[in-house]
């Protein structure tokens, strides 16, 4: 598998349009609708851990409502720094990679700032390991009971950057990472963000759940 090459970006392969992900995030400029439900239904129970190069993916499963919506996860991975700019404390981001049963993707985001050490990374940092392996670790507490979400229609933000991402990005004071845990990431992978992409003519949503 070749590497992906986040010092090339201008080369990666997009032939879909003006909906790409990542994007800045602010309330100024996010509409605000009414709350809506977020939560897990299922744990977030995974089973596989992978070093691809570039970041650690993990694989399981764990289900999460969003209204009256439900989205089976289908893997979990990590980027520093951030890719949704617009909040200047997060250094961490947690892409949740879901499907509903029709095959719609979701990706809930969750931007971690400077704090306590998340007891997950904690685990997921024990098990780190060159090769897959199996493991169990439960990542449901990645995802705050309570927090601001900013949802948007995107894209993937690594080839092939597939559009129609439903994108629901989360910051909570309750979603922290410590200094040694952000230092570990750094250690073992080189910074991994795509690069801000134009908001074109779409609408960012904002509410509290």
């Amino acid at each position: 598998m070749t590497k992906l090459n986040y010092h090339d970006q201008a080369h990666w392969p997009n032939g879909f349009g003006r909906q790409q992900s990542p994007i800045a995030l602010q309330s100024a400029q996010a509409r605000s609708v009414p709350a809506v439900a977020l939560a897990v239904t299922a744990p977030y129970q995974m089973q596989t851990e992978l070093d691809d190069d570039t970041t650690i993916k993990l694989l399981g499963q764990g289900r999460l409502t969003i209204g009256a919506r439900a989205y089976d996860c289908v893997q979990v991975h990590f980027h520093v720094p951030v890719e949704h700019t617009g909040n200047p404390q997060a250094v961490l981001e947690v892409h949740l990679v879901h499907q509903t049963a029709l095959g719609q993707l979701c990706v809930v985001a969750v931007r971690l700032v400077p704090g306590a050490a998340a007891p997950a990374l904690t685990q997921v940092i024990a098990g780190f390991d060159q090769q897959a392996h199996p493991m169990a670790i439960d990542l449901s507490s990645l995802i705050p009971q309570h927090g601001h979400v900013f949802h948007y229609l995107g894209s993937l933000t690594t080839p092939p950057l597939t559009e129609g991402v439903e994108w629901y990005v989360i910051d909570a004071p309750t979603a922290t990472v410590s200094a040694e845990q952000i230092a570990w990431f750094k250690a073992h992978y080189a910074a991994n963000s795509r690069i801000s992409q134009p908001l074109a003519d779409r609408v960012v949503e904002q509410f509290n759940y």
